[in-house]
């Protein structure tokens, strides 16, 4: 009796921070996997979507109704131990997905990995004949939206161009002018958009 009210307890008390802490988890485990993952020396702008944020979020609240779900003892064990597998796995698949969304420039070229995808993919600076920034105007300023690369081979990556990757719109514009690509900047209004 008293090693289940323990295991109760733990498993509640670990399933109750886990649900808490998946707002700031994201922000400091996700980018620190992240970094110790993926990062080169000499990257700039290195970071990932807004949506893996929220997809590692997820996971941990996953996480944590699981270990709740375990504590309690009045669903068959059978029934409890299937369905935390499957939550697990959800969770597990989940993190590995956010861990894996980044993007980053170097001297090389810019690399990036989108939440679809697995593996990441290496745009060199002198395969890309236009780079253009999408921005949509507000009332009195201007927001990053996308970041587009249209390369010689007739590919085009989109990228989501939040306002940290704007912040080196200069630098990425440097080398891909350094090496013969030009570069558009076009402003957008919000309801044009989903057109």
């Amino acid at each position: 009796m008293r090693f289940e009210n323990r295991k109760f307890t733990i498993l509640v008390s670990i399933g109750i921070i886990c649900i808490l802490g998946s707002f700031l988890f994201p922000l400091f485990l996700g980018a620190l996997i992240r970094e110790m993952i993926f990062f080169q020396k000499g990257a700039f702008a290195f970071s990932s979507d807004t949506s893996s944020y929220f997809i590692f979020s997820i996971a941990f609240i996953i996480i944590g109704i699981t270990l709740i779900l375990l504590a309690v003892d009045r669903i068959s064990a059978k029934i409890r131990s299937v369905i935390s597998i499957i939550l697990f796995l959800v969770a597990a698949t989940s993190i590995v997905l956010s861990i894996d969304n980044v993007y980053y420039g170097t001297q090389k070229g810019f690399y990036y990995n989108d939440i679809k995808s697995l593996g990441t993919t290496e745009i060199p600076w002198e395969s890309i004949i236009e780079m253009e920034e999408i921005y949509i105007k507000e009332e009195y300023n201007r927001r990053a939206h996308q970041l587009i690369f249209k390369l010689n081979n007739g590919k085009k990556y989109v990228i989501d161009y939040n306002s940290y990757l704007s912040g080196y719109h200069k630098k990425i514009e440097e080398f891909v002018k350094s090496h013969g690509g030009k570069t558009i900047i076009t402003e957008i209004k919000e309801m044009d958009i989903n057109k």
